[in-house]
């Protein structure tokens, strides 16, 4: 069985198996390093006063051992997003491989996504992107007077030259990105 551009698996789909599902998950809530004009989970910090969102390690592996079982396809995509993800920082990331790693079953094949702004992307960043085949979203909104205008810093200041910056990053180390 084929699945994906050019990866393959053994596992055979089940029958009875529910159709496949995907799951995004938000470690850091709503919490994000910009302010983009048009953005809908800014305004859900105010449900939250004086209290920052961020999964514990206990809820990261409940998170990911209940995803990789209640999958009964053999293909499983782990998808991160924000906020801003990055917010977390890598350590929580190479946890959330290692517990996916730990929790695989036998044939399963799991995918790992990430989207971001790219602004904290940096080499560290990108080799565990690249080591563990993260495929990576980057978040562009055209070129930059377009893109300065609506994805600001909290400064109010354009973000375009930062997340050009991270993707050359990507680039330069190989990593599978696609522009959100």
């Amino acid at each position: 069985m084929k699945v994906g551009s050019n990866r393959s698996v053994s596992l055979p789909v089940l029958k009875d198996a529910p159709p496949g599902f995907h799951l995004l998950s938000k470690p850091s809530g709503s919490t994000c390093n910009i302010n983009c004009t048009y953005c809908f989970f800014l305004s859900k910090e105010a449900l939250y006063p004086n209290e920052k969102s961020r999964m514990m390690n206990e809820t990261l592996e409940t998170y990911i051992r209940q995803l990789l079982e209640s999958h009964k396809v053999p293909q499983v995509t782990i998808a991160w997003q924000g906020g801003e993800p990055t917010l977390m920082r890598l350590d929580f990331f190479r946890l959330a491989v290692e517990i996916a790693n730990k929790y695989k079953k036998p044939g399963q094949e799991i995918l790992h996504t990430f989207q971001t702004n790219g602004i904290l992307l940096d080499d560290e960043w990108c080799e565990f992107f690249k080591e563990h085949n993260f495929l990576v979203g980057l978040s562009v909104d055209g070129p930059r007077e377009i893109h300065d205008a609506y994805r600001q810093d909290r400064a109010a200041k354009g973000t375009f030259d930062r997340v050009m910056q991270g993707w050359e990053l990507l680039r330069r180390h190989e990593v599978d990105f696609n522009i959100l």
